[in-house]
């Protein structure tokens, strides 16, 4: 089996924006008892009560921030499931983000050279074009036929793969990059090249692609620590 790298863990803003909220109630609580104490001959019980909200308010936001943040998920984790069946030799990274427009569903490094994986969970009849966008045929719940747009996805791995390209770059290697592009629901009149319907079809892309550029394991180890700072 592949090694599949663990996904990058993202702090839930929904906690952040809690922890924050109490703190800020804390601090108003503190302040409004501090000018009592001065102007007011303070209750010693309303001091035992304040205090007891300033420490529950802080316990909450303490225990909110210990209980860790979850894992965001960019894409869904199990449409690239499939990539573990790939041999113990190869590294797959999920959810990659390079830069700051560019997010990577897979990346897989072996001998071979460095591939990406690019998911499209979209529906319907795939139509082609020489453009920026390639066309979806779908079906109305009323068998209404209608036309959707979508952006030329092999367009978007050639970007994918020069940003990548770049990023290693900087970490003095040059791989070979592959991209392939998987439709989890769609399906085409004819084969297009980089594009896959099949979960197999792509797994035997990448085990058998020629080895015309190979990567040593010294350069594999490089591109996967380059990787790992992108998660």
């Amino acid at each position: 089996m592949a090694t599949l790298q663990q996904q990058s863990i993202v702090p839930d803003n929904s906690s952040q924006l809690t922890y924050r909220f109490l703190a800020a109630v804390s601090l108003i609580v503190f302040l409004l008892w501090l000018a009592g104490l001065i102007f007011l001959e303070p209750d010693p019980y309303a001091l035992y009560i304040l205090v007891g909200i300033v420490l529950a308010a802080v316990t909450l936001g303490a225990g909110s921030s210990a209980r860790g943040p979850k894992a965001v998920v960019k894409g869904s984790t199990e449409d690239v499931d499939f990539l573990k069946e790939l041999p113990e030799s190869f590294q797959i990274f999920m959810n990659v983000s390079i830069g700051v427009r560019t997010n990577l569903d897979a990346v897989i490094i072996s001998a071979n050279g460095v591939f990406i994986v690019d998911v499209k969970t979209r529906s319907g009849r795939v139509e082609p074009t020489a453009g920026s966008d390639w066309i979806r045929h779908k079906v109305g719940s009323k068998g209404t036929p209608y036309r959707v747009p979508m952006k030329n996805p092999l367009q978007q791995m050639k970007r994918n793969i020069r940003e990548l390209q770049s990023y290693l770059s900087s970490f003095g290697v040059h791989p070979w990059i592959d991209g392939s592009v998987y439709f989890t629901r769609a399906e085409f009149e004819e084969q297009i090249e980089g594009c896959y319907t099949s979960a197999d079809d792509v797994l035997s892309h990448i085990k058998n692609f020629p080895d015309d550029h190979p990567l040593s394991e010294e350069e594999q180890k490089t591109v996967a620590e380059a990787l790992a700072g992108r998660l």
